[in-house]
């Protein structure tokens, strides 16, 4: 019984030391448009997988918060080496997801919809949109991305000059994070090859069945 305890008093310290940790690099990177819960969230992932070897980059992480509206800045590039945010901008989210604010979410072929949760960045390719980066689904929400041809890429309809001349409104894709096309081949330079990226919303379901937010292995990085 005394070992239980001391088992759940180290698991109770390391889970404060990370909350701790969290908390510090988010007041370093000192924007509160990136909300914290998303953020949490991404760092819990963001360790699990590191645990269980899935990330080859480690240095970068992207956030996207399906929680604010389109018209708003909901992706997040995040130099976790040097403490900074290196780039946010729109994203458009699937036709099917949601008007203004994105509310539906599916794995499905065909869906139109965007898909939550941890992915890894891969390649590079040219194609419909010129440049585009792979993504590749690491859980039940988004596993069938690849197949789905599920991708970041730049689009006319995913950019600010279309939310100005479209009502403040942005554009939607197939289930693709679509970004303008300003920076684009910088942000695919920040993050290609192996960099986490998590799609964020409060959605129950998903927290509930996520296997990279409800593991613990992290907090064995986390016991000092």
């Amino acid at each position: 019984y005394s070992d239980l305890l001391e088992v759940d008093s180290i698991r109770l310290e390391a889970k404060s030391n990370f909350s701790d940790y969290v908390s510090d690099l988010y007041a370093e990177l000192g924007d509160t448009s990136l909300l914290f819960a998303a953020f949490e969230k991404a760092m819990t992932g963001y360790h699990n997988l590191d645990k269980f070897q899935k990330i080859r980059r480690k240095d970068i992480i992207t956030v996207i918060d399906f929680s604010k509206p389109s018209n708003q800045e909901c992706l997040f590039i995040i130099d976790l080496c040097d403490r900074k945010i290196l780039h946010k901008s729109v994203v458009a989210h699937g036709v099917n997801s949601g008007g203004l604010y994105a509310t539906k979410f599916s794995n499905d072929q065909n869906s139109h919809q965007s898909s939550l949760g941890f992915y890894l960045t891969s390649s590079t390719y040219s194609g419909k949109y010129d440049l585009a980066l792979r993504l590749e689904g690491l859980e039940y929400s988004n596993s069938h991305a690849n197949s789905r041809g599920v991708v970041m890429h730049a689009a006319k309809y995913a950019t600010y000059e279309f939310l100005e001349s479209n009502g403040g409104v942005l554009g939607r894709s197939y289930g693709c994070p679509a970004m303008p096309y300003t920076h684009f081949h910088q942000v695919v330079e920040w993050i290609k090859e192996g960099t986490c990226l998590y799609i964020y919303h409060p959605s129950r379901s998903y927290a509930k069945n996520s296997r990279y937010l409800n593991r613990v292995n992290y907090l064995e990085d986390f016991i000092w």
